[in-house]
């Protein structure tokens, strides 16, 4: 039996419960980074930043755009078994901030491309593209802001 990995750890659990093992399955699911979420640079008021899984971003609120720095939607390249589903996670609304020094900025409305459930190609992968909403305040010092979040993937 394989050693479980992060991403392949639920899998193996869930299997041992039914009491079979599927070779289909023997391999573990894996997610890697490719491309860091970026919500690109702006002038700060009261509304928020979106950056959709297609990496399309759109300002709501006072919140003003610029041209440059023009942010991107996060990518991760998720390998295992062809042909196969899996359950995308994204992180829950409230999880999620990025910081710079002593100031949060809250991160929300995680979303996904494939949405909720992927199919691994022939050759057992498939880009997995997410974007999310980041909610901006009124006088939010400038610099760079950053932080982490997970994204978990399971096979179906």
């Amino acid at each position: 039996m394989l050693p479980p990995q992060r991403y392949g750890l639920r899998l193996l659990l869930a299997l041992a419960g039914l009491g079979c093992l599927s070779a289909l399955h023997a391999a573990n699911i894996g997610i890697s980074s490719s491309q860091a979420l970026s919500f690109g640079k702006f002038v700060a008021a009261s509304g928020s930043v979106t950056v959709s899984p297609s990496g399309t971003r759109i300002a709501s609120g006072g919140v003003v755009l610029l041209q440059t720095g023009p942010g991107q939607a996060a990518q991760f390249v998720v390998s295992g078994n062809a042909d196969v589903t899996y359950a995308v996670t994204l992180p829950a609304d409230g999880t999620v901030s990025i910081s710079n020094g002593g100031t949060s900025v809250s991160v929300n409305a995680f979303a996904s491309s494939p949405a909720a459930t992927g199919l691994l190609g022939g050759g057992g992968t498939q880009l997995l593209n997410v974007g999310a909403r980041l909610d901006v305040t009124a006088g939010l010092p400038a610099g760079a802001y950053s932080g982490t979040f997970s994204v978990v993937v399971d096979y179906n």
